[in-house]
């Protein structure tokens, strides 16, 4: 038997913004996307755990439950227009409506210490960011929306990156700056529906020991080696002020507020959770 745990998100701290709201979180077996759905159901909402990984699924699901929560699963690959209204299906059948999707799925290719540069990618390479990352939110947006704007309500919120200022990681700088673009011009769209739709932009940030159990491009180190320490000063990243990585908590807290209502006159919005690092485009 599971031990209930006292708390799940102590920044939470009592808030119960998203009482009574059903909502989708991609990739939450681990890393941001558990974070976030710990938040959640910290503050009431019932949520979709969705990943390709079942074990991380399973585990999400299982500690959101042992804390009194509401939670599901969905197994699979969203980055196909089929799989992600099958994923729409089976929301509104485990819930009968969908308040909030959270499109967090997805992952980059690291730079090799051997420096290797965007034109020194493989096409394989730069394909498969740019599925991981912009196909997935696009689809899962794009599945949503209709459901959305039947109900004349709903939030979106996608997760975007630093890494279109960065180097390195091309296919992964073009997918996020695809997913700012269909953030702003998704927005104008759902608006007159009452749908809003905003960006949150993380930068590096750390991942407490047991979080990550999968990697999430095929072929890169196992999860086993993957570091819950990340340099703040590397030459491919924009610089943080307040020097120090952020914590998947600190991402959730934003998502978590551009999801309620008391964002509720905010669309088309991007907040950027990088210590001060700049991340315009």
């Amino acid at each position: 038997m599971t031990q209930q745990a006292s708390v799940l998100d102590p920044r939470a701290a009592g808030g119960k913004r998203l009482q009574g709201k059903f909502a989708i979180v991609t990739g939450s077996g681990q890393g941001h996307g558990r974070a976030t759905a710990r938040r959640f159901v910290e503050e009431g909402a019932a949520v979709l755990i969705v990943d390709r990984h079942q074990p991380g699924a399973d585990r999400v699901r299982d500690e959101l439950r042992a804390y009194g929560g509401r939670a599901e699963t969905f197994i699979g690959d969203i980055g196909n227009p089929e799989s992600a209204k099958e994923l729409m299906a089976a929301a509104k059948e485990h819930f009968g409506r969908i308040d909030i999707l959270v499109n967090n799925v997805g992952g980059a290719f690291q730079l090799p210490e051997s420096g290797e540069m965007g034109w020194e990618k493989t096409p394989e390479d730069l394909t498969g960011n740019i599925q991981n990352n912009l196909f997935t939110c696009l689809w899962c947006c794009w599945a949503v929306a209709p459901i959305m704007i039947e109900q004349r309500a709903g939030s979106i919120v996608n997760f975007g990156s630093h890494a279109v200022r960065g180097m390195g990681r091309l296919g992964y700088a073009a997918a996020k700056g695809g997913v700012w673009a269909i953030t702003t011009s998704l927005a104008l769209e759902l608006a007159p529906y009452n749908v809003r739709i905003n960006l949150v932009v993380p930068h590096a940030s750390t991942r407490s020991e047991g979080d990550v159990l999968v990697t999430r491009i095929p072929g890169e180190v196992p999860a086993s080696s993957a570091r819950t320490n990340v340099s703040v000063t590397g030459p491919t990243l924009t610089p943080i002020p307040l020097n120090r990585p952020g914590t998947p908590e600190e991402i959730a807290a934003a998502v978590t507020f551009l999801a309620s209502d008391d964002a509720s006159f905010t669309t088309a919005e991007t907040i950027c959770v990088g210590g001060g690092a700049f991340c315009r485009l």
